[in-house]
């Protein structure tokens, strides 16, 4: 089977859950509960290299292949490659309480928590899929090392609403940011000719690892470059020695050299998915005791706003960074190219994306829970509350239609786009800003962004 290509029957749909005003069926639990819920071990972590930032420059893309699909990424079992993945993390949190800003913090831990765990299993069956066809490259491996990666990629994909903490870069979290997040998905940084170099030039298995090899060559864009693309040529520069040394390989030592890379990737991303479980545990860092007690963040509010933030997904990477650069609404659209140019699982990874926006503001299991919809409700904010739940099932429903963000016309991503933006205006309007009934300030990329 040519590498460009997956089967149809690895192809997965994703059950979309409509969001609903679930805050009228809302179950009471001590607090108590909730916070022993939030700080569950899910998983031992396992030490890696500490992270280093990566080179932020955007390379090129090159060439398109048609991919595959997702599946359940929360609060439901699945398998890919023959493996069970989200039955060793069991079902979403029930996080339901009465509303206070301790329990919300509680709630979003907890959450937190077992999503990481979720991610922490499809990166390991990933590992190991990849690790299968690195050792007996067919098309039968190939196949499963690639739905293990959709599979992979949609469980970040829920991931991605949950930036802060170690997760979030130091620009969404400066008290506790570290980067993570941009180690394991360095999209929209991400660059093919580092890629490329690490094939050819193997500077990862230095003693030094990982450890300097730049976050936009490594993570799941590499692996997905490996999986789902066979360019004989490289896109570096004809004096850069990654070319030279490209250029001198045959075609089976370049593909062997290919495995190699993706089979070290695959195992640098688990590392990093056990720190993110580590970063939860009790036994670990304990990040929900440290949310909890708002712990360098200063006061109990300003630990709300940066978790806030993670809400302002669907405004920036979704509407402006996955949609703007292919539509004709906005007057300067961001210069980034698609998440996943050769997987090709973008609308997937935005289905994916809205529903842990749901899981974050309306409560994690599927919309139910404690969520920030119970802090406007708790301020007599109804209004907006049930604006931004009605802006949310639409953009829900909107995008379960769309077809593949990668073979749409420029019409239909204008419609995705106008599909997002009554969320992303009453996020940015009304929720944060100088009116919020909540005293949320917006984020400094943001404030200024008037689109």
């Amino acid at each position: 089977m040519p590498q460009g290509h997956a089967p149809a029957s690895l192809r997965f749909s994703l059950p979309v859950f409509s969001g609903s005003l679930m805050h009228l069926l809302r179950r009471f639990v001590p607090l108590a509960l909730l916070l022993s819920a939030a700080s569950l071990t899910v998983f031992s972590c396992k030490g890696t290299s500490t992270p280093r930032p990566g080179n932020p420059d955007e390379g090129a893309s090159g060439g398109t292949t048609s991919g595959v699909g997702g599946s359940p990424a929360l609060g439901g079992s699945t398998s890919f490659g023959g493996q069970p993945s989200v039955d060793v993390c069991g079902e979403a949190p029930d996080t339901s309480a009465d509303f206070t800003k301790a329990t919300l913090l509680a709630a979003v831990s907890s959450c937190s928590a077992h999503v990481a765990c979720v991610f922490q299993n499809a990166a390991g069956d990933l590992n190991r899929t990849v690790g299968e066809w690195a050792d007996d490259p067919n098309e039968q491996s190939l196949a499963r090392a690639r739905a293990a990666f959709a599979a992979a990629m949609d469980a970040w994909s829920m991931m991605e609403g949950f930036q802060f903490g170690p997760l979030a870069d130091v620009s969404n979290d400066k008290y506790h940011g570290r980067g993570l997040r941009a180690l394991v998905h360095p999209w929209p940084n991400t660059n093919r000719c580092n890629v490329e170099t690490q094939i050819a030039l193997r500077e990862y298995e230095t003693a030094d690892g990982f450890m300097y090899v730049p976050a936009s060559g490594r993570g799941l864009y590499a692996i997905e470059y490996v999986l789902f693309s066979d360019f004989p040529d490289t896109v570096c520069a004809a004096n850069q020695a990654a070319t030279q040394a490209w250029n001198a390989l045959s075609a089976d030592e370049l593909a062997e050299a290919r495995r190699d890379y993706a089979r070290a990737v695959a195992g640098d991303v688990v590392g990093l998915a056990d720190q993110l479980v580590g970063v939860w545990s009790v036994d670990g860092e304990d990040f929900a005791s440290v949310l909890a007690n708002h712990e360098g963040y200063g006061s109990e509010q300003e630990a709300l706003n940066v978790v806030a933030w993670a809400l302002m997904y669907p405004e920036s990477e979704i509407k402006d960074w996955k949609l703007g650069p292919r539509s004709t609404i906005p007057a300067t659209p961001a210069p980034f190219g698609p998440e996943n140019p050769y997987a090709q699982v973008g609308i997937q990874n935005i289905r994916t994306n809205l529903l842990a926006f749901q899981a974050l503001y309306s409560g994690c299991r599927a919309g139910t829970g404690v969520g920030f919809d119970d802090w406007l409700g708790a301020v007599g904010a109804t209004e907006l509350r049930d604006d931004i739940d009605a802006a949310l099932t639409a953009a829900i429903s909107a995008f379960a239609a769309a077809p593949p963000v990668e073979s749409a016309t420029v019409a239909q991503i204008d419609e995705l786009y106008q599909a997002i933006k009554p969320l992303s205006d009453l996020l940015k309007s009304s929720f944060f800003g100088s009116g919020s009934p909540l005293n949320l300030k917006l984020p400094d990329s943001a404030a200024s962004d008037t689109d």
